[in-house]
């Protein structure tokens, strides 16, 4: 496979433009022998159900704007996947959560291009069940939000295929663990 990438100009370590690609995500320094990898970036997006109804927000940016999406996005170096989706839901939704809300759920390859170059994630998402719907406001890349039923989710228009096989997984293996006992 193939990853589709501007080569690096200069190196990282010495600032000569002495980069050679190794291999599909490997640069080495023909000058100081310095190694660079452009790794998979880490998302974290939150399946945020109440009852049997789970949340999807409509993208407001590209890439894929105007289809639905997770709550949730990119994680920062300095974060878990669990603080980059808390940090997301406040700036997307102004939704407040603790970690002991979040349940792993699984985690999906993902490509995301943007600007021209296709990046390729590793999707993580988390299950947030909730006992009511909370009040939440459309902010930040959200266009806007909406609650769907688990039995007519909108697959023809989802932005991302890791959403997808995510949102596929959820209500055909684990559908009996929704019921009104939220937390």
């Amino acid at each position: 496979m193939s990853i589709h990438l501007p080569t690096p100009r200069f190196c990282p370590q010495c600032g000569q433009t002495s980069l050679k690609q190794r291999d599909a995500k490997k640069w080495a320094c023909q000058q100081c022998q310095f190694s660079y990898f452009h790794n998979m970036a880490s998302t974290a997006g939150a399946l945020i159900i109440v009852e049997q109804e789970l949340l999807l927000v409509e993208r407001a940016i590209n890439p894929k704007k105007g289809c639905w999406d997770l709550p949730g996005g990119f994680v920062e170096y300095h974060e878990s996947l669990e603080q980059g989706l808390q940090r997301e839901l406040e700036e997307e939704l102004g939704l407040l959560i603790t970690s002991q809300q979040l349940q792993y759920f699984g985690s999906y390859a993902n490509q995301y291009r943007y600007n021209e170059v296709l990046y390729h994630t590793c999707d993580a998402f988390f299950i947030c069940q909730l006992s009511h719907k909370p009040n939440l406001h459309a902010k930040d890349d959200v266009a806007s939000l909406q609650w769907h039923s688990l039995k007519k989710l909108p697959f023809n228009n989802i932005a991302f295929s890791s959403v997808n096989q995510g949102l596929n997984d959820l209500v055909k293996n684990r559908p009996q663990q929704f019921t009104n006992n939220s937390h």
